[in-house]
């Protein structure tokens, strides 16, 4: 045993034992998956660490759990946080993978031309949320999670000499799947719904970030918008902020990324701007000067107001990179979308 899962399984131990909480291995507990991972119905295949209890839920072994849905598990150490991944195959042999299908392709892609990738669910340590992920190519290349966080009734842990174990019921109602139970056989059944379907009020969210599995930051709250159409403009050309702040002129649907000083994201040219001076984060963004011209003011949906201070080679039309302090944030922001409008 490492000195990492050592460490890991005593600090599990000291949080249930100050809580007074009792974990119990349950070796009667059973999961059956009923033509999920293939046709037909298999029981799931506990290895040395049987489903255990847990103030009254039973968790699993991750790894376990995920293989038998037809699902890939991966850890990311850093953020302490297991990635399971489904992936979507309309042609696929395995139930789960034509239902990913069928799911995803019921996104909203929000007016974008999506390319669907998989679905993933990140659950970190100890966290009483998860984040869901529908995650899509766009026309780019880059990497569109359209997703929302997810409330567990039961946190991820790690026991026994370093395994992750997850709950039964919402790491697989995290992906649509149906979770029943039945009380005699002491079993689970965890099946694929009659009518495959995303969840509701999801929205564009934080990319994963710098590492692959990352537990990412939400995008920025929404910043309160009221459209105000008028005679010249019935389409919502202007708004105003919850305040009442005179926002101005729409200018459009803009992919929105993020950079810093860093020699990673701003090449040789340290903390400069091209037009500007100094790079002030919270303040500055690089923009295309065809769509933005260059020192002008705009709003930017759930940021706030921005000054057109840079540019770059990669900016397109419809494109900002936005200045924040760091390279871990500006990796952990990742890409988003937001309506911009000319500041007045």
């Amino acid at each position: 045993m490492n000195i990492l899962r050592r460490t890991a399984a005593a600090a599990l131990f000291a949080v249930l034992t100050a809580a007074c909480l009792r974990g119990v291995y349950a070796a009667d507990i059973s999961v059956k998956m009923e033509s999920v991972a293939s046709e037909g119905s298999q029981y799931v295949s506990f290895g040395d660490v049987k489903p255990i209890i847990i103030e009254d839920r039973t968790l699993v072994s991750a790894r376990d759990m995920a293989e038998a849905a037809g699902m890939q598990v991966a850890w990311d150490q850093p953020t302490q946080t297991a990635l399971l991944t489904l992936t979507p195959n309309a042609y696929s042999d395995k139930p789960i993978e034509r239902y990913a299908a069928e799911v995803i392709s019921r996104i909203n892609g929000f007016g974008l031309d999506l390319t669907p990738v998989s679905i993933t669910a990140a659950l970190r340590l100890y966290d009483d949320n998860a984040v869901i992920r529908y995650n899509f190519i766009d026309t780019d290349g880059d990497v569109v999670a359209i997703g929302k966080k997810y409330p567990l009734d039961s946190q991820a842990a790690l026991v026994n000499d370093g395994t992750l174990v997850i709950p039964i019921r919402h790491s697989m109602e995290m992906f649509g799947l149906t979770v029943d139970w039945n009380q005699d056989e002491r079993c689970a059944y965890v099946s694929i719904p009659d009518d495959p379907k995303p969840f509701e009020d999801i929205a564009i969210i934080a990319n994963p970030g710098e590492g692959e599995y990352s537990y990412a930051l939400e995008a920025p709250e929404n910043a309160g918008i009221i459209y105000i159409p008028t005679e010249e403009t019935p389409d919502q050309s202007y708004a105003v902020d919850s305040s009442g702040m005179n926002i101005g002129e729409y200018i459009g649907n803009f992919k929105i990324t993020h950079y810093c000083p860093c020699a990673i994201c701003n090449g040789g040219h340290g903390g400069n701007t091209a037009w500007a001076g100094k790079l002030i984060p919270g303040q500055t963004i690089a923009v295309n000067p065809n769509t933005i011209p260059k020192l002008s003011w705009v709003y930017v949906d759930g940021y706030g107001f921005r000054r057109a201070e840079d540019t770059g080679g990669g900016i397109e039309e419809y494109h900002i990179d936005m200045a924040v302090p760091t390279h871990a944030m500006a990796m952990e922001l990742g890409v988003v979308y937001r309506d911009v409008y000319f500041a007045y």
